[in-house]
């Protein structure tokens, strides 16, 4: 989650987390079905950002 400080396209985040695009995907639909990542289609681009959930989360853990 810390890498969606600043929202990123699944590419984005499979680079910062060093997966392939369908691993990353997979994580994003993860925390996104928990609550705490909002996913956006922009064109052929999806763009994943922390929802206030998943930011609280985040900023109470480090």
């Amino acid at each position: 989650m810390a890498a969606l400080r600043s929202p990123l396209s699944t590419r984005q985040l499979a680079d910062a987390l060093h997966l392939s695009p369908s691993a990353a995907s997979r994580r994003a639909t993860t925390l996104r079905e928990a609550g705490l990542i909002a996913t956006t289609r922009e064109g052929r681009c999806v763009r994943h950002t922390l929802t206030p959930l998943g930011r609280d989360l985040l900023d109470r853990t480090g």
